[in-house]
């Protein structure tokens, strides 16, 4: 396996007041045989950004990186491969399931050793061979979702971005999700950047943990070091908004606080300074002190800082005051 980086990646939508920039400037890198957690809210980029790797949408500016060679035409993208999120999509009905492994199998193979191969695929994923004959309606949500990690498994890649693939499973389908991933990882040693909104899916799977805000990265780190002590306050809102064992769900959490906006800024339209200081527990809004927040953007010193935080006070004790 190999290693992925992003390298000032960025993705801009449209021209003159339209344009929107879904992914600015990202840079991160996905160390070979790891797992990289990308964690964030709905509409942050993290999706745009696994799209741009394998091509899907162009990028317009920034390199993007296997081992150090730029990915540049449709066949060195080929050795990425994405796992959607949702499975009854991504896979096509009119096609039987070894028929849709057998099409990701790269060169020329005879008719048996097609089916030998997905057959291996289908066991490698913890389904029956038998559901070779199978068309997708035939499935259940998970088995789907593990029919198309055969299918990228299928075209032997280099490495694996896995986009939001259990949130569109019940929660009971998502633990052995999890499980076959982790397995997966180990067995094979593969390089994944794992997407999802959910941090506690990010951190079963992940050895590093990277967060993303308005189509930037705001803290990346160690998952154990991320999760323990974070750096960045969107960070460690994620983390106290995640309910706990012993914690009722109506208890509040500082980004309930009403100084605060609720949602995002609009990504057409960010904020000067630091893009999350209108939501920060620890920003403006509650400490008048800090305007550096909303006049200074502290990302251009992030790789300084502790998890290179986007944030002029990553390298403090982060605490979060009562509302």
């Amino acid at each position: 396996m190999r290693e992925l980086s992003f390298e000032g990646t960025t993705v801009r939508f449209g021209t003159g007041r339209s344009a929107l920039t879904a992914v600015d400037g990202v840079d991160l890198t996905v160390p070979a045989g790891s797992v990289v957690g990308l964690v964030g809210e709905s509409g942050s980029g993290k999706s745009t950004l696994a799209k741009a790797a394998v091509g899907l949408v162009p990028t317009s500016g920034g390199e993007i990186r296997l081992d150090g060679a730029p990915l540049r035409t449709g066949r060195d993208r080929r050795r990425l491969q994405l796992v959607f999120q949702d499975p009854h999509a991504s896979l096509d009905p009119r096609m039987t399931i070894g028929e849709t492994i057998a099409e990701a199998l790269p060169g020329r193979r005879r008719r048996a050793a097609r089916t030998a191969e997905v057959a291996r695929l289908l066991e490698l994923v913890g389904l029956d061979p038998a559901r070779a004959r199978t068309l997708p309606s035939g499935l259940s949500g998970g088995q789907r979702q593990r029919v198309a990690l055969a299918r990228a498994l299928a075209a032997e890649p280099e490495v694996v971005l896995a986009d939001e693939i259990t949130s569109a499973l019940d929660v009971s389908v998502q633990g052995s999700v999890l499980n076959l991933v982790r397995d997966l990882q180990r067995q094979l040693g593969l390089t994944i950047l794992f997407i999802s909104h959910n941090l506690s899916v990010v951190r079963y799977v992940s050895d590093v943990i990277a967060v993303m805000y308005l189509g930037r990265i705001v803290e990346a780190g160690p998952a154990d070091a991320v999760l323990s002590a974070p750096r960045h306050p969107y960070t460690r809102t994620l983390l106290d908004a995640a309910p706990a064992f012993g914690v009722a769900l109506d208890d509040p959490v500082p980004a309930d606080d009403t100084r605060l906006d609720a949602e995002a800024p609009s990504p057409h339209d960010p904020p000067a300074g630091c893009r999350f200081h209108r939501r920060c527990p620890i920003g403006p809004l509650t400490r008048p002190e800090r305007t550096i927040c909303a006049e200074t953007d502290p990302q251009p010193g992030a790789a300084d800082r502790p998890h290179r935080a986007a944030c002029h006070f990553a390298s403090e004790t982060l605490e979060v005051p009562a509302g």
